[in-house]
């Protein structure tokens, strides 16, 4: 494998078990868990799964104190929150409108990068991410007839966008002052700290006694929906660039319906075809390996 492609590589891999993560979420909710419940059993599964990874390598869960804020920033702030701006936009909006606004994230992180992190904003990047937004705008069935709009609900699914972003951001700056599996699981902590606030506890734990058959659903989206992808997403940016990191991602709303299509009979209409065609393109063209004359003119080597 060509080392620039890892990150990449890493990023989709993410993309994909986000993408898996609605199928355990209904079958979560058939069990008579809320949203933020679900949330909050996902963050401590989490939690606990890399922690334990954690602990048993060289250092431990050791950090510096003053990386203490931005990591509660991350948790609390990027995971808990974003979640809930997701939750609250979708009470005001259609679920494909709020996909397609929480999707504007990469060209937010695009933009950050390139002030933060000086990365090159070239114009292959952006061909490939107006054809991936374009294509989940289609994927999602966004017109105009068709969607009530709402100023909260539009608020909050940007700001849902802004978190993710500032996520991907502050990952990259962590993941140089130490090891990604010791800062995902810090996140992990805080993140869970902030959600079992604001939950009703002894509601869960009278859904757990009553259908202990959910505990295997809770440890798949916990694990494989939550664990793993943020790992992933983690390395991928701390190893490469934070905008085409968070651009191969974007894979993730294509899953998502392909999932529905397989697993609950769903349709897919013409539109939505063509539009989970264009994210791909999109996706394949971010990851191309750019032209000499490319990377010559962004000011660095040729890959």
């Amino acid at each position: 494998m060509i080392a620039s492609e890892k990150p990449a590589l890493l990023a989709l891999g993410a993309g994909i078990c986000w993408g898996t993560s609605g199928l355990v979420m209904r079958h979560l909710g058939a069990y008579g868990f809320t949203a933020a419940e679900i949330g909050a059993l996902r963050l401590t599964v989490a939690a606990a799964a890399v922690s334990i990874i954690a602990l048993r390598r060289p250092g431990g869960m050791h950090i510096r104190l003053r990386q203490l804020p931005s990591l509660a920033i991350m948790g609390a702030g990027c995971l808990f929150f974003y979640s809930l701006c997701y939750v609250l936009s979708v009470r005001e909006l259609s679920l494909s409108l709020t996909a397609v606004l929480v999707y504007t994230s990469p060209a937010i992180v695009m933009l950050l990068s390139v002030r933060v992190f000086r990365e090159p904003l070239t114009p292959r990047k952006t061909v490939a991410l107006g054809l991936t937004l374009g294509g989940i705008c289609l994927a999602a069935g966004v017109s105009p007839a068709a969607q009530h709009y709402s100023a909260r609900g539009i608020g909050f699914g940007l700001l849902a966008a802004l978190l993710y972003a500032l996520y991907a951001v502050l990952a990259k700056i962590e993941a140089r002052r130490g090891n990604p599996l010791t800062i995902t699981a810090w996140c992990f902590i805080f993140g869970t700290a902030a959600a079992l606030c604001a939950v009703d506890i002894p509601h869960g734990l009278a859904i757990l006694y009553a259908a202990p058959g959910s505990v295997v659903w809770i440890a798949v989206i916990g694990i494989l929906n939550t664990a793993l992808p943020y790992l992933l997403y983690t390395q991928a940016i701390g190893q490469g660039e934070a905008g085409k990191a968070a651009m191969m991602a974007s894979i993730e709303p294509v899953v998502a319906t392909l999932s529905g299509m397989i697993f609950f009979h769903e349709t897919l209409g013409l539109w939505a075809c063509l539009g989970m065609l264009l994210t791909i393109a999109g996706l394949t063209v971010m990851n191309r390996s750019p032209r000499r004359k490319d990377a010559l003119s962004a000011g660095s080597d040729p890959r």
